[in-house]
């Protein structure tokens, strides 16, 4: 009768009420049988070589709580259990010699009879193990008695395996929902015999439903837009028919507020073992931010294309990881790539071999540059020679999409960019700039010359002339006047001769760049305070006479600029063959400025410099910063020329 009770309360026990049923269960049991002691030990979940006591029942009272059942102790029993042998004896006695630390170690807790029954599921490796044990008298354990005891731990094992997996379940589910509201989605399920909803807390929001809300078909209808209530409707009746999962977009026009969302609901539906459709189990995801990111993206990219195409622009991405390349209609237009070189290394290859000579190198290296992971952008202009068109320049800008883990690019994209008429127009201006300058430079010259040959010789007769008359002057007074006029004449004759040194210094062209350089700051030094010093290659090689012209008018407006803004006290200038031209620097510790205001005064003279150096390929850098001096250093290739 014991034994059908203890069937039927356990069979539908939640798992909050096991434990409890187990320990009366155990209680009643051992009283009925008159048993002192009984232990329910399981494995544990977190060390499965661990046995540990989880039940318990002890006739005189409060038992303290067993330890865990070890090596140590139980070494023999461990192995029976683990080998799935019941254990039933009498006294420990009757325990076998390889028992000997399992016999001691119960004499030492006072049992003196022991039933060990191993707990098992499906004949599987034991669960655990239920035991009774005698401590006032030993007593027998019949085979019908071992039979009704492993009845009812079998009850308890079926009971403890159940509670595990509803627990196990339950949070399986509590994290299922964890993560789909992690994720913002929606878990829902469809009876399909009573047509009513259950649907999480999550997906209750994302539609609109109260806590308590009863959602049927007939609701739920009602809250799909009508332009695409027949889109759900067949997507539902074709998964229903044919067993298909369901995948679906549409629109919701939400209860509480009246606005308008997008939702995705994926399911797959269920059925009985009849075959018959039970329910359909599914998720939904308000997919409404995604849905205006992307008509945002479809925006934004028609008006990239408008202005791409209005700037003439062509695209390109390159997929080195799956050799893929796409290049749109007017990069192939720009590079005329014909359609049977296609979209992938074919078209790469045509790009690379129409690449003019001349920049080939430069271009392949910047390439090599951007893949190999110095660079992430680099921009880019070179000759191309069009299979038509012929020779073109292009402006290219590239740049790395993604990266292996060994920085090596395996994803890029660029931008092209027809540039030759532009490149016209820089050389038509270059042109005219040269012949600007060569003019200017001619007009100069013709000045000095007139200056020098003269005006300068004529003030020189003059100052004879005015020397004689002091000479025969007849009294002091006229020999004052005369001698003042004399002195006069010099110095304006001087200051004549000094202005035609700068409009063109004669001796650039009779003794060269360095010793012009050196008449140059003698002569600033002379009419300023500055601390100049000069270091110039005593043995420079020959310089071209518009590379030679370039330095020494980028010194003249140097070091203008150091005596005029500067307020420095010291400066210096070099000049050092470099690289196959000449280097020149000056340097001052004056205020310093910032070289990307176009406030400077000093602006329009930086730019003529830039236009000079740039006219014979060369260099200009300039270094400054308010406080902190300036310093400008123009390179020119030795044999440059104006072009």
């Amino acid at each position: 009768m014991l034994l059908s009770e203890l069937s039927s309360r356990f069979i539908n026990l939640s798992p909050a009420e096991v434990d409890r049923e187990i320990e009366d269960a155990l209680r009643r049991v051992c009283e009925l049988l008159g048993i002192d002691l009984s232990v329910l030990w399981q494995w544990s979940g977190a060390s499965p070589d661990v046995i540990r006591a989880t039940h318990s029942y002890f006739s005189l009272g409060a038992l303290p709580p067993p330890e865990p059942m070890s090596d140590e102790h139980y070494p023999w029993y461990r192995q029976e259990l683990l080998a799935g042998r019941v254990v039933a004896v009498s006294s420990l006695e009757e325990l076998p010699a390889e028992a000997a630390v399992d016999r001691e170690y119960g004499r030492l807790l006072g049992i003196k009879s022991s039933l060990c029954l191993p707990l098992a599921v499906g004949g599987e490796r034991p669960v655990g193990a239920l035991v009774f044990n005698t401590v006032s008298a030993e007593r027998d354990w019949p085979d019908s008695l071992v039979k009704r005891l492993q009845l009812v731990g079998q009850v308890f094992t079926n009971a403890l395996v159940r509670r595990r997996h509803e627990l196990t379940q339950q949070e399986g589910e509590q994290r299922l929902a964890l993560a789909a509201d992690s994720a913002g989605a929606g878990l829902w399920t469809l009876d399909f015999s009573t047509g009513v909803f259950w649907a999480t807390e999550k997906g209750r929001t994302i539609f609109g439903y109260s806590p308590g809300e009863i959602i049927t078909m007939e609701s739920f209808e009602a809250l799909v837009h009508p332009g695409d209530w027949d889109l759900v409707r067949r997507a539902i009746e074709r998964s229903a028919s044919s067993g298909e999962p369901i995948d679906v977009e549409y629109r919701i026009i939400h209860s509480s507020n009246g606005r308008v969302r997008w939702v995705v609901s994926r399911g797959r539906p269920q059925f009985t073992f009849t075959g018959g459709l039970e329910r359909l189990m599914g998720v939904s995801i308000d997919i409404s931010e995604r849905k205006l990111a992307e008509e945002a993206f479809r925006t934004n990219e028609a008006r990239l294309d408008a202005g791409a195409e209005l700037a003439g622009l062509g695209f390109y991405e390159v997929n080195f990881g799956d050799g893929v390349m796409h290049v749109d209609e007017r990069a192939r237009g720009l590079c005329g790539i014909p359609p049977d070189r296609g979209d992938g290394t074919q078209a790469l290859e045509f790009w690379a071999e129409h690449l003019h000579p001349d920049d080939l190198q430069r271009v392949l290296h910047m390439r090599e540059q951007l893949h190999s992971g110095p660079q992430d952008r680099v921009s880019l202009e070179y000759r191309f020679l069009h299979p038509t068109r012929g020779e073109m320049w292009l402006q290219h800008l590239a740049g790395v999409a993604a990266r292996d883990a060994t920085g090596r690019a395996v994803a890029t994209y660029g931008v092209l960019r027809d540039i030759t008429e532009r490149k016209q127009v820089e050389d038509d201006l270059r042109d005219l700039s040269r012949r600007l300058i060569r003019a200017h430079e001619e007009d100069r010259a013709l000045l000095a010359r007139e200056l020098h040959d003269d005006l300068t010789q004529r003030l020189a007769v003059l100052a004879i002339e005015v020397g004689g008359a002091e000479v025969a002057a007849p009294d002091e007074p006229q020999v004052l006047s005369m001698r003042s006029i004399r002195e006069g004449l010099v110095r304006l004759s001087e200051d004549v001769h000094s202005l035609a040194y700068q409009l063109h210094p004669s001796v650039l062209d009779e003794l060269g760049l360095a010793e012009a350089l050196r008449t140059e700051c003698e002569r600033r030094g002379r009419n300023s305070r500055l601390d100049l010093s000069v270091e110039l290659d005593s043995r420079p090689p020959g310089v071209g006479k518009d590379a030679a012209l370039c330095l020494f008018r980028v010194a003249q407006e140097a070091l203008s600029n150091v005596t005029r803004h500067a307020g420095a006290r010291v400066a210096s200038v070099a000049l050092k063959p470099m690289d196959g031209g000449f280097l020149l620097a000056i340097r001052d510790d004056g205020v310093g400025f910032d070289p990307t205001s176009q406030g400077s005064g000093r602006s329009l003279g930086l730019v003529s410099m830039r236009e000079r150096v740039r006219l014979v390929n060369g260099t200009l850098d300039i270094e400054s910063a308010p406080g902190q001096g300036t310093t400008i250093l123009a390179w020119v290739p030795a044999e440059g020329e104006l072009r």
